[in-house]
């Protein structure tokens, strides 16, 4: 097959327009999975690719500053490309890497994390770790969501409410994957449904059971040097006390922040006497429990939905000003945000990313921020 070495980086096309094959290199993954190739100076988002290589692709979409494409034929593969083990990649919208080697799945999320707090967080040089990997690529998932619409039960398509029909998920566990047969042996009724596994936990919990447990000492290394005040510990977003109920003994006073009535009965039902959970919203909370401590010797947990953080909880933070705050991550462009907006009195001491979610374009990470000296 041709190799086209004379295709130049930068395509440049007349008569961009949508049912238009070309020929483009791929220079980049984007979060979210796709990859990046430049035509006529605009961005050209295709799935499916890996960065470095030569692709046909047709162009779907064509707008005010980007191009959307579809693949139709790898020309020049990457070195890091692979067989998809599943059969619906790309179908269906929940995996976006599966054609890429792990270890070049690593390199590429901590990659885009590093970008992201360098152009949204104006961090000039990110401090950012290596990211560690899952101890189990596949077969992770403790729990999922499925869809049934018009009978067809599965997934939905990437960027559409159409459903995929799935038989199995191969990052589903297999007790999940068990649940996911007994769901269709009852022919459900159109609407949601969330899978989990048959073992009982208490509360919320991560994902991926043996990463969620790396996760943790991730945190707990954040609160080193052990030298340090450590009077206070409040935990905004704590649902059932993931992280207090394993920081405790460290701290003189814990006070929890969580929406969820049942996850603060169950978080109390485990506390220790040093352990407090309020029930309500961080906005509302957050300032008078960090009231309850000195700054020096308070320390600020924030695990935020994807959306990050509020004005008013950054505004509780900036005039509180805890000595740190360890900021979990599931979004590096809200994170880089965030960062940018604490950045008058906070700096970035290190990022460690942690591959919670193999062959997705999930990133999750945990940030320290401490006080300016």
């Amino acid at each position: 097959m041709a190799t086209h070495k004379n295709i130049p980086d930068n395509l440049v096309s007349t008569s961009l327009r949508p049912g238009l094959e070309i020929m483009l290199r791929i220079t980049d993954l984007a979060f979210g999975g796709n990859g990046v190739g430049r035509i006529d100076g605009l961005a050209c988002f295709v799935p499916g690719v890996i960065d470095g290589e030569l692709v046909r692709v047709r162009i779907r979409k064509v707008k005010k500053r980007l191009v959307e494409a579809d693949l139709l034929e790898v020309t020049e593969p990457s070195p890091h490309r692979v067989v998809a083990p599943c059969s619906l990649f790309l179908s269906c919208g929940g995996c976006n890497y599966q054609h890429i080697d792990y270890t070049h799945q690593l390199r590429i999320k901590e990659n885009q994390i590093r970008e992201a707090l360098r152009r949204l967080g104006g961090v000039g040089d990110p401090p950012v770790r290596a990211m560690i990997p899952s101890p189990e690529h596949y077969a992770y998932r403790n729990r999922i969501t499925v869809h049934v619409r018009d009978g067809v039960l599965g997934f939905f398509a990437a960027g559409s409410n159409r459903v995929v029909s799935v038989d199995q998920c191969l990052i589903a566990s297999e007790d999940v994957n068990s649940g996911f047969k007994d769901l269709r042996d009852s022919h459900p009724r159109d609407d949601d449904y969330l899978i989990g596994e048959k073992k009982r936990y208490g509360g919320f919990r991560q994902v991926n059971n043996s990463l969620g447990e790396i996760l943790k000492e991730v945190v707990a290394s954040a609160l080193l040097p052990e030298d340090e005040a450590r009077e206070l510990l409040v935990d905004a977003y704590c649902g059932a006390g993931f992280f207090s109920h394993q920081l405790q003994s460290l701290f003189g006073r814990v006070i929890g922040i969580e929406r969820s009535v049942a996850s603060v009965a169950m978080a109390r039902r485990q506390a220790e006497p040093n352990e407090e959970y309020l029930d309500g919203s961080v906005e509302d909370m957050l300032h008078a429990a960090l009231s309850k401590g000195e700054s020096k010797g308070t320390t600020l947990i924030l695990d935020p939905p994807s959306e990050g953080l509020t004005e008013k909880v950054v505004e509780s933070i900036m005039e509180r000003s805890p000595a740190r705050v360890v900021y979990v991550s599931c979004n590096p462009a809200t994170l880089s945000r965030d960062a940018k907006r604490l950045s008058q009195l906070y700096m970035i001491d290190h990022v460690t990313p942690l591959d919670m979610f193999p062959q997705t374009a999930e990133i999750e990470s945990v940030s320290l921020f401490k006080l300016h000296s």
